[in-house]
């Protein structure tokens, strides 16, 4: 294939067009003088014209309301993250805003060394303040380091469980360590608390009771949630749920699913057990500040623009004294 021919099969796989004669000629003229034959397709993928012809129903919209719901916060959107360790680009659930506009991120994880390699691989668009501590209540606790870092945890495996199941049955505990926690509410900086995340494998009613003040405060709670036990004695999604309804919140949606297959003679894959996934709360408010956050990331993160179109009239109504406005 020439590279003619290569730019062009590009550009239709991912654009949906032909190359037109101006990128031919300055594509051809950095292949020839580069040889990387990824670039092309790494650009094409970043592009805004890829975004918006692979865009699904409601992406311009919700476009349009992050915007308008950014320009009326007039601040930077602020993240507290708790189990900060990045699993690869994007991996983050408010990756989709970061790439939106600079945003303040405090993030705290145990596994320090994780944190560094965060630290070097991601360029902050706004502020980064990575810090190594075990969030929870504050009392020192077993940290059970496993073979996958991710599953790593202040509860050990429950490995009676997580036998049954192809993809568990290999995550073993390596070494233990003592950890003295923190209360959330006594090390997270000021500041207002937009996006809450949570992924602290089986010990986030913890952090959630350890920091009272910050959940209370918060505008979106982002946790990820087990309906089948991965760790002896961890609470269950019924749990948290009734622990951020006490502090105001409502569910929203419940993402990124996961269901494993059990373990069988046959050896069959089939996703027949939902056994974690991501619920997504809502803090029911006044506060126009908080409706407009709460709207911005309903746009730019979930991709809701029902939700953040009802939430930004609602911070209106609420300012004006005015009733919710109707379509006529």
């Amino acid at each position: 294939m020439s590279p003619r021919e290569y730019i062009d099969a590009l550009y239709r796989l991912c654009l949906g067009r032909p190359v037109d004669h101006e990128s031919l000629t300055a594509w051809i003229a950095l292949l020839e003088t580069h040889g990387d034959a990824t670039a092309l397709l790494r650009a094409l993928l970043a592009s805004d014209e890829y975004r918006d012809h692979h865009a699904t129903a409601g992406a311009a919209q919700c476009r349009e309301l992050a915007q308008s719901a950014l320009a009326r916060l007039g601040r930077r959107p602020r993240v507290v993250d708790i189990g900060a360790q990045s699993l690869g680009d994007g991996s983050h659930p408010y990756s989709p805003l970061a790439a939106m506009t600079a945003i303040d991120i405090v993030g705290f994880d145990p596994l320090a060394d994780r944190l560094e390699e965060r630290a070097e691989r991601e360029t902050a668009h706004g502020t980064m303040q990575l810090l190594p501590y075990a969030i929870a209540d504050g009392r020192e606790h077993t940290l059970y380091v496993n073979n996958i870092d991710a599953t790593s945890s202040l509860f050990p495996l429950d490995l009676r469980r997580n036998e049954q199941f192809t993809q568990l049955e290999t995550v073993q505990t390596v070494r233990t360590e003592q950890v003295a926690t923190r209360r959330l509410d006594d090390v997270l900086p000021p500041g207002p608390v937009d996006f809450f995340k949570l992924d602290v494998q089986g010990a986030e009613l913890m952090v959630l009771r350890g920091g009272p003040e910050t959940t209370a405060s918060a505008a979106v709670v982002h946790c990820e949630v087990e309906f089948s036990p991965l760790y002896e004695g961890q609470p269950l999604y019924p749990e948290i749920q009734r622990e951020l309804n006490g502090h105001g919140f409502e569910l929203i949606d419940v993402l990124v699913s996961h269901r494993y297959y059990y373990r069988t003679p046959s050896g069959a894959n089939s996703p027949d057990r939902l056994i974690w996934a991501d619920a997504v709360f809502y803090r029911e408010t006044d506060d126009a500040e908080t409706l407009v956050a709460q709207a911005l990331i309903a746009a730019a993160v979930y991709a809701k623009p029902t939700l953040a179109e009802y939430l930004l009239d609602r911070a209106d109504a609420t300012k004006s004294g005015q009733p919710l406005r109707r379509r006529e």
